[in-house]
């Protein structure tokens, strides 16, 4: 027996309300089609759990795009991954190319629209997935479109839905921008600070074995319950965007790293920039981490300014200066201890602690309201999506 759908839907192929674009990559032997000023897309720049993509890290030229099989999605579109990783999406916040790992998608104009068909893929990532096929890498093709049957609602209904939706997203956007100028903000005052009005007489010291921070051991003390364990996929740049409950019992081999209280971590993985920080308000209780993370126990004078030299480009160049093995990557203990970083004086640091712990203070409490405001979408998600909640409209 069919599933019932409500009064005024109907059932149709995703294929045939949507138009499907592909992409494609210049040739990286050709250095004129590299470095311009077009974005070009790739799962890389969106695998963060967010709406929109604003930017992509690298850039093609016009020659490289007439001269390839990429395309541009427009403003507004809508990018999914279809090789490897199956079923990330996100809507374009500006004109980009993008790569042939990936299907660009457009609402057809009168039977829908992209803000509404972008909710509808979220719904619909399972049946991707379960349609995927590969030896080696998991691949969706056009044709997959064409086997997923979904319920389409009236185009006022589809509007009301997806502007419950969205005005979820946008305020969820609208937090993650905050905290990415607050963040620029703080590492434009650590490099004003420690950096361009240095003083001759700040001593260089190991960032992983000095008064300013030390390198934390694996190992976790036993606990009741279940706790959230952190994998370095579960986090993008200085996000949470995942995790998966344990308990002490039944954890991963490799859920064995304990947060403490003035402590940043970072994935010890060369070429990924995947950073968390624990003050004396975090709830590091919470969580179990991946011994994938390297862990730096800082203290109450030093914390914000070993996190915000974390959180410099240039710790990452460093940091994968020392990366080191062919198998996996990874920066080592001993790698950590060469990296060395100015020892300021006692009221420099104190001066810059005031400015800094009310504005990552205020970071916390967005990613916390943004947690909230994410688990209402996806609470509300496929309730509406499969008309178990309906939402009024104007006809």
């Amino acid at each position: 027996m069919s599933e019932k759908i409500p009064e005024g839907w109907k059932r149709v192929k995703l294929g045939e309300v949507i138009e499907i674009i592909t992409g494609g990559t210049p040739k990286t032997s050709v250095p004129e089609y590299w470095n311009g000023d077009i974005p070009w897309l790739s799962i890389t720049d969106f695998n963060n759990g967010r709406k929109y993509c604003y930017n992509a890290e690298k850039k093609i030229t016009e020659k490289g795009l007439k001269e390839s099989t990429t395309n541009i999605l427009k403003k507004g579109q809508i990018i999914i991954s279809a090789r490897g990783t199956v079923g990330v999406i996100s809507m374009l916040g500006r004109d980009m190319a993008f790569n042939q790992s990936c299907y660009g998608i457009n609402a057809k104009a009168g039977l829908t629209f992209n803000d509404f068909i972008y909710y509808l893929l979220k719904f619909n990532i399972p049946h991707f997935i379960s349609n995927s096929y590969g030896a080696v890498f998991d691949t969706i093709t056009k044709q997959t479109f064409e086997q997923i049957i979904i319920k389409l609602p009236p185009l006022p209904e589809q509007k009301a839905i997806a502007s419950v939706l969205s005005s979820l997203d946008d305020k969820i956007d609208l937090l993650h921008r905050q905290n990415q100028t607050l963040e620029k903000m703080a590492e434009t005052l650590f490099r004003k600070w420690f950096i361009e009005d240095a003083k001759d007489d700040w001593e260089e010291v190991s960032l992983g074995n000095s008064e300013l921070s030390t390198i934390i051991n694996s190992g976790i003390d036993k606990f009741e319950g279940e706790k959230i364990y952190l994998a370095t996929g579960d986090v993008q740049d200085t996000n949470i965007t995942g995790g998966i409950k344990i308990t002490y019992e039944n954890r991963p081999s490799r859920a064995n790293m304990q947060p403490v209280k003035f402590s940043v971590w970072f994935a010890k993985k060369g070429g990924v920039r995947k950073l968390l920080m624990f003050d004396d308000y975090s709830d590091i209780n919470k969580y179990i981490l991946s011994t994938g993370f390297s862990g730096l126990k800082t203290n109450e004078l030093s914390h914000y300014y070993i996190w915000c030299f974390i959180l410099t480009k240039e710790f990452q160049e460093i940091k994968d200066s020392f990366v080191s093995g062919s198998v996996q990557p990874d920066i080592t203990n001993e790698g950590i201890k060469q990296i060395t970083i100015l020892r300021p004086d006692d009221q420099t640091l104190i001066n810059f602690n005031k400015i800094m712990k009310p504005l990552f203070y205020k970071c916390q409490q967005n990613k916390l309201q943004i947690r909230t405001l994410e688990n209402l979408r996806d609470t509300l998600l496929p309730k509406l999506m499969s008309g178990e909640v309906r939402v009024k409209c104007e006809v």
